[in-house]
């Protein structure tokens, strides 16, 4: 496959999973395990045309770095969800880092701009949880069209 074909490939695969995973969230406040792991079996079938063998590689490099760098928020506060961090993990291995970067800031702006408005439009702070995989599909959506 050529190298075209695998980007818009992958662009596909993950605006496929970030909408079902703004869906269950909407929902249950849960991404499922099942829609991650066909996720992660996405990412080493787009990183094995990309790369070969040494895809398997690639793959497991991009599915780590997210989770390591986001785990401090989850493990220290609940800042962020795990399943939101097992989305940015599938979304690396897909899209690769800087997209997964400029979406991970992108979403963080976002989200902030919707609790000023929510809490502006309600008079008070924000005291529930967010769909935060809303703010992740929405930033990824927006970078498509810069």
């Amino acid at each position: 496959m050529r190298r075209q074909e695998v980007k818009k490939t992958s662009t596909f695969l993950i605006w496929s999973i970030l909408t079902s995973a703004s869906l269950f969230d909407a929902r249950s406040y849960r991404i499922p395990n099942q829609l991650i792991i066909l996720g992660y079996l996405a990412g080493i079938y787009v990183n094995l045309l990309s790369y070969g063998w040494i895809g398997i590689a690639y793959f497991l490099m991009k599915a780590m770095w997210p989770i390591a760098c986001l785990s401090l928020l989850y493990i220290f506060g609940k800042q962020l969800g795990a399943g939101d961090i097992k989305l940015f993990s599938v979304m690396a291995t897909l899209v690769g880092a800087d997209i997964t970067v400029n979406t991970m800031i992108t979403s963080v702006i976002l989200a902030g701009i919707a609790i000023v408005i929510v809490s502006i439009y309600e008079g008070q702070l924000i005291r529930r949880k967010l769909h935060y995989s809303f703010y992740i599909t929405a930033a990824f959506f927006l970078l498509q069209y810069k």
